[in-house]
C-alpha cells in the first residue's frame, strides 16, 4: 500500500532533485520551464515545512523563496536575463539554510 503522506526524507530527496534541476537551467531553457521548475521547488519546500514538527527553522528559507526569489522570477519573466542567476543563488541558499 502506498503511503499518502511522504516522509521528510523522501520530500527532502525530491527537493534536492528539484534544486539540481533548477540550478542547471540556463536562460535558453525558456520562461515556462524556468517558472515550472521554480514552482515545483517552492511547492516541495512548502510540503517539507508543513510536515515539520516545528516550522520556525524553515522561515528564512521560505521567505527567501516565496518573497525574494519570486520577485526575481517576475523580473526574469519581464526580460531581465540576469535575474535567473539571482533566483538560482536564492534556491541554493535556501537549501543551505534548511535545518
Amino acid at each position: 500500500m502506498c503511503n499518502p503522506h511522504p516522509s521528510a526524507n523522501s520530500l527532502f530527496a525530491e527537493l534536492m532533485l528539484a534544486k539540481s534541476r533548477f540550478v542547471a537551467l540556463t536562460t535558453e531553457s525558456g520562461k515556462e520551464q524556468i517558472a515550472d521548475l521554480f514552482t515545483q521547488f517552492r511547492e516541495l519546500l512548502w510540503q517539507l515545512i508543513v510536515i515539520a514538527p516545528d516550522s520556525s527553522p524553515y522561515s528564512f528559507a521560505w521567505n527567501l523563496i516565496n518573497i525574494h526569489a519570486k520577485i526575481d522570477l517576475l523580473e526574469f519573466q519581464q526580460g531581465n536575463q540576469l535575474a535567473l542567476a539571482r533566483i538560482q543563488e536564492k534556491v541554493n541558499e535556501a537549501v543551505q539554510r534548511l535545518p
